[in-house]
């Protein structure tokens, strides 16, 4: 009997840390049509986006804008460097009602926003990227992208440093 608990407790552990957890890639943040978009890094590969979304960070239920793949429509293949742009539905997909539960996301100066990219084949697999909104000395809108520095510690952009208690001394941004 202690052997066959020993092996049906192996054999747990053996499928618990065989489980794979998907694909966490880090997504790049770009200004397209003066929009913000979220953008494959340059070195990852073919990604088949499933879903789309974009919220507000750092508050509870927040707003948001998301699009899904709809039945029998093949996937937006991204390739390195490729984009989806905010408030810009694909071909194949719709806005997400069901998936969205605060209000219709507005875009405001200061707050910080999360842009998800979605497999189509496997859930687990994402791209994201946590970024915040600013205005430039020329009054255009600057979406400042969060970077992890050494120790995979988050650095906040300097427009989102007044709503986080836990800023960093220096900022460091993605130009």
């Amino acid at each position: 009997m202690k052997y066959l608990s020993f092996w049906i407790c192996w054999l747990l552990w053996i499928n618990a840390h065989a489980t794979s957890f998907g694909l966490k890639g880090e997504a790049k943040i770009a200004i397209i049509d003066d929009k913000p978009a979220v953008c494959l890094p340059d070195d990852a590969k073919a990604f088949s986006v499933g879903w789309i979304s974009l919220s507000e960070s750092y508050v509870r239920s927040p707003g948001g804008w998301g699009v899904a793949l709809k039945d029998g429509f093949k996937p937006l293949e991204l390739k390195p460097e490729g984009c989806v742009v905010f408030g810009e539905i694909p071909e194949g997909y719709a806005f997400n009602h069901f998936e969205v539960t605060g209000d219709p996301l507005r875009l405001e100066v200061n707050r910080a926003y999360i842009f998800r990219l979605s497999g189509a084949y496997s859930k687990r697999d994402t791209y994201s990227a946590v970024f915040c909104i600013r205005r430039n000395v020329d009054s255009a809108f600057e979406y400042l992208k969060y970077n992890r520095s050494a120790g995979d510690v988050e650095v906040v952009p300097v427009c989102d440093a007044g709503r986080n208690e836990n800023v960093l001394d220096y900022y460091m941004f993605d130009n």
